[in-house]
Order: structure tokens, then C-alpha cells, then sequence
């Protein structure tokens, strides 16, 4: 599966739990439960701050998942020219990788851009990395 089909899971299901909290909260009851002949109410009721706070914390949670998987296999870097092809180097870890691009993402050695892909190593365990996209070309590398 890959990233966007699992934000776009966690994002229905905190939506779902969000809405379905917020409900549930709302529920006054009506249905019955064993042979006591109904449902019987907590004393005093729910109150508003209990579904305010199952909505919160469902939302937290949701706006937790989403920031830490939105920068997920994305990196940005400086293509370089190789002898094997081109390689990649991630500012962010100062790792290189070789660099293999799907046939939708052209990219020159020189250029400073952000890719959404997937990080891997090669049989000989070197990393690589597989470009999916271009997310964001910031153009000519900085030297």
C-alpha cells in the first residue's frame, strides 16, 4: 500500500471515531440492555465536556497522524551526476543514494528538488532510493 491510500485510511477512520464519539456523546439512550427493561442513565447525565473531549482527543490524533506521515518518503536534495547514473544527496541525513526515477520524474544532475518515493538498499546493500514524484524543484544546487 502505498503512503497517500494509508492517509487517506487514517484520515476516514479518525473522521469515522471523530463523528461517531461525538454521537455516541449526544445518545440518550432508548434501547434495552439484559432483562433489567432499559437503559439507565448515569447520574446526572453526560455532560457537553465529555463528547467535547472524545472529539478533541479524536481529532489530536488524527492531526498527529496526518503531520507525522505528510513528509513521509519525501526528500530533498542535490542530484548529482554518478558513474553508475545519477545519485541523490539528502540534506536532511547527508546520506547519498542512488537515484532511480520512475519514467514520469526527469531530473538533471544540478538540480535541488523535493521527491516523494521510497527509501531501499540494492542487493549489495547500498541505498538507493526510488523517485515517485517531484514534489517541488527548487532549482540549480547551491555550491
Amino acid at each position: 500500500m502505498n503512503h497517500s491510500g494509508l492517509r487517506h485510511i487514517v484520515w476516514s477512520l479518525g473522521l469515522s471515531l471523530a463523528l461517531a464519539s461525538s454521537a455516541f456523546a449526544q445518545y440518550g439512550g432508548g434501547g434495552t440492555t439484559g432483562t433489567s427493561g432499559g437503559y439507565t442513565p448515569p447520574k446526572g447525565g453526560y455532560s457537553a465536556g465529555t463528547g467535547i473531549a472524545i472529539g478533541a482527543a479524536a481529532a489530536a490524533s488524527v492531526g498527529a497522524a496526518y503531520l507525522l506521515l505528510r513528509h513521509h518518503g519525501t526528500v530533498v536534495g542535490c542530484v548529482e551526476p554518478s558513474s553508475s547514473g545519477t545519485k541523490l544527496l539528502d540534506e536532511k541525513d547527508k546520506n547519498t543514494y542512488a537515484l532511480v526515477a520512475s519514467k514520469d520524474v526527469v531530473l538533471a544532475p544540478g538540480e535541488r528538488v523535493s521527491l516523494k518515493g521510497r527509501k531501499s538498499k540494492d542487493d549489495s546493500g547500498k541505498p538507493i532510493f526510488e523517485a515517485q514524484r517531484i514534489v517541488k524543484d527548487y532549482g540549480s544546487c547551491k555550491l
